[in-house]
């Protein structure tokens, strides 16, 4: 009698939806003439996030059960980091962001697509290897962007491994 009552089916998990938010802050403009010179930064975050989140897409199923659930990720924000002087005759005023990802997600049902809970996690450069890489020629000199998309990669990685974190508490 009991038994029926002490056996909890374990969720599917289907993937939603992969998306990068476009940027229309006014760093995104320092970081088109920096960092991301004529790239485009949107399709490796995408491709990162398809390899990172490898689930069956909720669109091919047909027939959900009463437990599957699906999960929309969505990069919020990203920003390289940079460092500028400003000089105001004698006086010099620093000015500088780190590089930092935010990731968000929603966990629903797949069946009435109601939201379970959400989750969003921001990944930032420690300081340490911050002002270790403002100090190296290349960011002195800028002939090269101090910070790629190998960077941004590393931090979409972290964010989106605690967001994993947070949803294996969930589930």
């Amino acid at each position: 009698m009991f038994d029926s009552f002490l056996k909890h089916e374990k969720p599917r998990v289907f993937l939603g939806t992969l998306a990068v938010v476009p940027r229309k802050d006014m760093k995104r403009h320092v970081d088109q003439w920096g960092m991301f010179r004529n790239e485009s930064f949107d399709d490796p975050l995408r491709t990162t996030l398809e390899g990172i989140f490898s689930l069956p897409p909720a669109s091919e199923v047909s027939a959900p059960h009463r437990t599957d659930l699906g999960l929309d990720v969505l990069v919020l924000s990203f920003q390289s980091g940079d460092y500028w002087d400003l000089s105001l005759e004698d006086m010099g005023l620093p000015v500088f962001w780190r590089p930092k990802i935010t990731v968000a997600c929603r966990l629903y049902h797949l069946k009435s697509q109601k939201t379970k809970r959400t989750f969003s996690a921001t990944q930032k450069m420690p300081w340490g290897e911050f002002v270790s890489r403002q100090l190296t020629l290349q960011a002195i000199f800028r002939f090269r962007p101090t910070f790629d998309q190998e960077d941004m990669k590393c931090l979409l990685y972290g964010a989106c491994h605690s967001l994993l974190n947070k949803l294996r508490k969930v589930a």
